[in-house]
């Protein structure tokens, strides 16, 4: 299917492209500057400038967000959500205090909620199908899956009993199965991209999730078993991830257009990107599993609504595919209808009505074929109307229209066989196709022509024949040899016609081939 016109609109007024960089820098320069010059005393002010690259780095894929087609923009505003939950969760750690150790893991405050949630919308950007992006209630259904994944990470973390180690493992537990499920969501859109920019996006957070992963589990190992405390250097390594992913929502080069399909769809593909928001699905589902015996009520109530959930968005991409195929279907019987009116346009005279001469040259060749493997006669009647050239000086144009139109609608009745056929020929020639018809057969059918036309008694005032309209006809019959052109019968069914207007006009004359 094809796409809905493009609109273009102008921009928002975002910062520029080298103002967003120099800040991302500069944020890494200052944590760099402050672990430096202060030490593990600059821990709190560390998590504080941790918490402004990712926010920068958010602002700079929203930027990239706002200069792309509409239907590209949902990917790089997840991520944008995301990069805002994990500042969040960093700020957070700032005002409590946080704990000592460089990795947050080992200890569960109220800043884990927001890196668990984090999580989710790159979930969605990297397994979010394009059939459900382009429905607008997808991303309500999204964020209700969001807020339901947050309040079972809740339920876990704070709501059950457990003790400090116990939570510390709970936490790595939810931390370690979200990492395995978005590395694996990210490899399978990595092999399924549809458009160039999605393959960009796809790519950026491929490698930003694997530098995060390596670095949490070196942070977290380092911590557990070196004692690693925050306000090292080593913090500096938090940062890498998020500047990676604004530098490149920077520099990436921006398809202002829609971008064409770039790969083909084949079954594989379409596998593994309807696969993707399953694992969404899986993660909340676990989540809801683990909370079980201790609150069942909340997990087999959050169970039914990620059934519901799930249900609605089937529905809605079924229904959006059901109205595309209509339209699809609509849009066939429309070119259908279109392409009848354009070949009949092609094969018809727009002021007759009848065929042109494209039509007969077309029927003439068939015939002569027929009739040369049949061994039948083949005869065409060209008819000329008789002084038309006066008929347009003395009484106009529309006069002289009328006299064609009715020359045409007289001579159809000549034409009732079913290979018959009478085309205009040229300005005020028609031509007559009768195949199978011998010589003796035309002369009588040319003369009940001549007749006809007479009888309308048809103004011309330059006649010489009552002041009415007559035709004359030239007779080309030919019995068709192999190897023989149907050229030979136009060439003397024409020679005929200048015989017969030689001879005084309103007459007839015949040749054979």
């Amino acid at each position: 299917m094809v796409d809905a016109a493009i609109q273009l609109r102008p921009l928002p007024r975002w910062p520029s492209r080298k103002p967003l960089a120099y800040a991302l820098w500069g944020a890494v320069g200052l944590h760099c500057a402050l672990l430096l010059a202060l030490g593990q005393r600059a821990a709190a002010a560390s998590r504080l400038v941790m918490a402004v690259i990712p926010l920068l780095a958010a602002v700079c894929t929203e930027w990239r967000a706002q200069r792309l087609a509409e239907r590209e923009r949902t990917g790089w505003r997840w991520l944008s959500l995301a990069l805002v939950l994990w500042a969040g969760g960093q700020l957070l750690e700032a005002l409590l205090g946080g704990p000592p150790t460089a990795s947050s893991l080992t200890v569960v405050d109220a800043a884990d909620l927001f890196y668990i949630a984090a999580a989710f919308p790159v979930f969605l950007a990297v397994t979010g199908s394009r059939d459900q992006e382009k429905i607008r209630a997808s991303f309500y259904l999204n964020s209700a899956q969001i807020g339901l994944a947050l309040s079972l990470a809740f339920f876990r973390l704070y709501r059950m009993p457990m003790s400090a180690a116990q939570a510390a493992k709970a936490m790595m537990a939810v931390a370690a199965g979200e990492c395995l499920l978005l590395a694996f969501a990210a490899v399978l859109r990595l092999a399924s991209w549809s458009t160039l920019e999605e393959r960009r996006r796809t790519r950026l957070v491929c490698v930003a999730l694997w530098l995060y992963l390596s670095i949490e589990l070196w942070m977290s190992y380092a911590s557990w078993q070196w004692h690693l405390r925050a306000g090292t250097l080593l913090d500096i390594l938090w940062g890498v991830p998020f500047l990676f992913s604004g530098w490149q929502a920077l520099r990436l080069p921006v398809d202002t257009m829609p971008t064409e399909i770039a790969l083909r769809r084949n079954r594989l593909r379409l596998l593994f990107q309807n696969f993707g928001p399953l694992l969404v699905s899986a993660g909340i589902f676990l989540l809801a599993v683990s909370i079980a015996r201790e609150h069942p009520l909340i997990a087999l109530s959050a169970i039914f609504l990620l059934l519901l959930i799930q249900g609605v968005q089937g529905g809605l991409v079924q229904m959006s595919y059901r109205s595309g195929r209509e339209m699809l279907l609509s849009r066939e019987r429309e070119l259908e209808i279109a392409n009848l009116a354009l070949e009949r346009l092609a094969l018809e005279d727009p002021l007759t009505g009848i065929a042109n001469r494209r039509h007969f040259n077309s029927a003439l060749d068939e015939s002569w074929k027929r009739a040369a493997r049949q061994q039948q006669p083949v005869t065409i009647l060209m008819i000329d109307l008789d002084y038309f050239k006066a008929i347009n000086d003395a009484h106009g144009h529309p006069h002289g229209d009328q006299c064609l139109l009715k020359v045409a609608q007289v001579l159809s009745e000549f034409a009732g066989r079913a290979g018959d056929l009478l085309a205009r020929y040229g300005g005020e020639e028609f031509v007559l196709l009768l195949p199978n018809t011998s010589l003796g057969g035309a002369m009588t059918v040319a003369e009940r022509m001549r007749y006809a036309i007479y009888s309308q008694k048809v103004a011309n005032g330059a006649s010489p024949f009552d002041k009415c309209l007559t035709i004359s006809i030239g007779i080309g019959a030919c019995d068709p040899k192999p190897g023989a052109e149907p050229g030979a019968l136009l060439r003397a069914a024409d020679q005929a016609l200048y015989e017969a207007k030689g001879l005084g006009r309103n007459r007839i004359c015949a040749r054979a081939c």
